[in-house]
């Protein structure tokens, strides 16, 4: 009996051990069908690997390839020991090189195969990771708003029922033709129960502007509920021969900005199933925009953006400003730097904007310079803009020279009320614009002249170019050139050729004073006109000089050609004549009498002059010294029967001097003691003794 049991015995080992060498030469393939079968068990499927390797303490598998090609995968490395494997548990995993396939769609985030394992959904058992260190992952990343790849080393660190994934350095570049250079994400991920977590720090991996830093992103997101939050934030510093736009968005190369300055942002994304609602807030310090055909500007402020996603409560992109600060960096400079503020929407594929523009002077810091107004439609082409307001000049204050730098000494003293209105439309026949202004009581003081109580209204067909809507007419209460000018009317027109004054006119001395440009524009730097002096009284004149002693009666014309000369008009010897005969007398005081015998035969001549002929001629310049002529042909009729005299002077003075004060440093007798012709020498007195 004994022996019949050994004999079993020895027959049951035999077998065992026959089996066991079995099982041991066919472990790979039957590892292959158990790890085919527990991945079926969680819906993983298909799975294609091999098993090359299995021992007592760790198994190889390679050529991994999950849901044709969601997950391919060149070798898997499992280390275990005895007590860990029965546990249902293993030491370590490590992988070689892995490609996965990523979705983001309106779902949430999809693996495509591996979505069951990673959800927490999948059957057969709770799954339980031990750290994996993968050298290298390429993760395809597909997105509604384009494809991404990502690559680079990940370490995974199961924490609970979390998996967290360690980025050293994650390069991410989009696929095709880029927008956005290739970014460095360093940093960790997190997935727990389906919630995704991140919190990256970025920095730029473009050749020429490697290891700068972007920004700081964190995140969550919920891919059963759909809801989640993204925050970022960051400062970037452009600088010519530094970091550069075009660096860090190659879709900018075309443009080539010139671009300096700094950006510093903060954004949000609140994530809900039916809808995204981002928001940043963007401070922008002396961020300038150089060498554009608008000239260089900078900026500096805060500039709020937000836009609403999908759903019932969708918005279009809307900006925010609150003061941003523009200077001009133009040289000259050609505006003073003003602050807007108000609102601008795009909602695709209509933009709007209101705006307010102040300015950010110290002395004038606020005042309300206009309103901007707007709107343009990108899939019309058609849109149009809007300027208005009122501005009330005041001298220090509110000035075209405090607004405009350009005219800085060139129009000053400003004073009065002013309102305008600019209109632009674009269309696809162009551009078309106009604009209207009014003017209230306006003064002002320019090197030329000085001008006040400016009033009437402008219109312009076209603003670029400037263009007047035929001639236009303004009223001016005072113009002092040399010699004060009232309540006159000046009518002029602008064209493609410039501004022309096509009559200007003044009430003077029972007359009047006519000025027409005799060029195309009056704003060049050697503008001509022409000065007419029409039917002047002269004994209005003298009532205006107060001369004393002096009266005359007639009336005189002619025209002075006028060129203006450094701001200054210049007079080029201009002709004026009596229009008929008249009569000068002055009974001047006893101290004006110079001695001697001609100077008396001459101031008794003047005492009842009856003029013949009377010309006269000025050259100079307006605002300072003038040269005058002077010829006077005619006779006395209580001396010497009425002999005739010739006088001709040559003078020079101010003339604002003359028409103010009747001196230019000299009186009458002087112009008589200074004729650069003698008198013609009258007959002997035959009465005499």
């Amino acid at each position: 009996m004994k022996r019949r049991l050994a004999v079993v015995f020895g027959l049951v080992l035999l077998v065992a051990a026959g089996g066991a060498a079995w099982l041991w030469t066919e472990r790979l393939a039957v590892a292959e069908q158990a790890i085919a079968r527990a991945l079926s068990d969680r819906g993983v499927a298909p799975a294609n690997f091999r098993v090359v390797f299995l021992g007592l303490r760790s198994i190889v598998l390679a050529d991994i390839d999950i849901g044709e090609g969601d997950a391919v995968v060149d070798s898997v490395t499992v280390t275990y020991s005895a007590g860990e494997l029965l546990s249902g548990r293993v030491r370590s995993i490590d992988v070689g090189k892995a490609r996965l396939r990523v979705r983001l769609e309106e779902g949430g985030i999809s693996f495509g195969a591996l979505d069951p394992l990673l959800s927490g959904d999948a059957g057969g058992g709770p799954l339980v990771l031990p750290e994996i260190a993968a050298e290298r992952v390429e993760i395809a990343l597909s997105t509604p708003w384009g494809e991404a790849l990502l690559s680079g080393p990940a370490d995974v660190m199961p924490s609970g029922t979390a998996i967290a994934v360690s980025l050293p350095g994650m390069r991410i570049e989009e696929t095709g033709s880029p927008r956005l250079a290739p970014v460095v994400a360093a940093g960790r991920i997190e997935l727990n129960e389906g919630v995704f977590g991140f919190d990256l720090a970025l920095a730029s991996a473009a050749a020429d502007a490697e290891g700068t830093a972007l920004g700081h992103v964190v995140g969550n997101y919920d891919t059963a509920g759909r809801a989640g939050n993204i925050r970022a934030e960051g400062a970037m510093a452009f600088a010519r021969g530094g970091l550069r736009p075009q660096m860090l968005a190659p879709l900018l190369a075309p443009y080539h900005l010139d671009l300096t300055g700094v950006v510093a942002y903060r954004a949000e994304a609140e994530i809900s199933p039916d809808e995204v609602l981002a928001t940043a807030d963007i401070d922008l310090d002396k961020f300038a925009l150089h060498q554009t055909a608008a000239g260089s500007a900078s900026f500096s402020g805060l500039v709020k953006v937000s836009k609403g996603f999908g759903g019932p409560t969708a918005s279009p992109y809307r900006v925010g400003l609150s003061g941003l600060r523009i200077d001009d960096l133009t040289a000259p400079q050609r505006f003073a730097p003003v602050r807007v503020e108000g609102d601008v929407a795009f909602g695709a594929p209509v933009l709007d904007w209101r705006l307010v523009a102040r300015s950010a002077l110290p002395a004038i810091a606020g005042a309300r310079l206009g309103d901007l107004t707007g709107s343009y439609n990108a899939d019309t082409q058609k849109g149009n803009f809007r300027a208005a307001g009122e501005l009330g000049f005041a001298p220090g204050k509110v000035e075209l020279q405090t607004l405009l730098p350009v005219l800085l000494g060139k129009v000053t003293r400003m004073s009065g009320n002013a309102s305008y209105v600019a209109d632009i439309s674009i269309s696809e026949g162009g551009i078309a614009s106009s604009g209207e202004a009014t003017l209230k009581n306006v003064g002002f003081v320019t090197p030329a002249a000085s001008f006040e109580g400016i009033g009437g209204t402008v219109k312009l067909a076209s603003l670029l170019p400037p263009r007047t809507r035929g001639p236009q007419t303004l009223r001016v209460r005072m113009l002092e050139a040399g010699l004060p000018l009232a309540n006159g009317v000046v009518t002029f027109d602008m064209d493609r050729d410039g501004l022309r004054i096509t009559d200007a006119r003044w009430p003077f001395a029972g007359g009047q004073v006519v000025l027409v440009s005799r060029g195309a524009d009056v704003l060049a730097a050697d503008a001509r006109f022409d000065l007419t002096v029409e039917h002047v009284d002269l004994e209005a004149l003298l009532r205006i000089v107060e001369v004393p002693g002096l009266t005359a009666t007639g009336q005189i014309g002619g025209t002075i050609p006028v060129v203006l000369r450094d701001g200054d008009p210049v007079l080029l010897d201009g002709a004026l004549a009596a229009e008929d005969e008249g009569i000068i007398v002055y009974l001047g005081a006893g101290s004006d009498i110079a001695p001697g015998e001609e100077t008396k035969l001459l101031t008794d001549a003047l005492r009842n002059f009856h003029y013949t002929e009377l010309t006269g001629g000025l050259s100079g310049n307006a605002n300072g010294e003038l040269v005058l002529r002077l010829g006077l042909r005619g006779s006395n009729p209580d001396l010497y029967s009425g002999y005739p005299f010739a006088i001709n002077v040559r003078l020079e003075g101010s003339l604002a001097d003359v028409l103010r004060r009747g001196t230019v440093g000299f009186r009458p007798m002087e112009l008589i003691r200074d004729q650069s012709a003698p008198a013609v020498t009258p007959p002997a007195d035959k009465t005499g003794p």
